[in-house]
């Protein structure tokens, strides 16, 4: 695959997190920006884009309830 060069403008305070989060996770820039674009494309599939945290308590409250009615 290809890799394009492309260019885009961001909050100074959005640049510190995304560098804070490269930093803490051992990823660069471009990893990140990369992942979230794909996350953000993939949700938008389903018509609705939903925070990561939500998605995860969602997938977790959906198996606690399958676990409840099993029993």
């Amino acid at each position: 695959m290809t890799l394009r060069v492309i260019t885009f403008k961001v909050e100074e305070e959005l640049l510190v997190k995304l560098d804070l989060y490269c930093i803490n996770n051992r990823k660069i820039r471009s990893e990140v920006i990369r992942e979230a674009i794909e996350f953000y494309l993939a949700c938008k599939k389903f018509g609705r884009v939903y925070r990561k945290n939500s998605i995860e308590e969602n997938y977790k409250n959906s198996i606690t309830r399958v676990q409840e009615n099993s029993t």
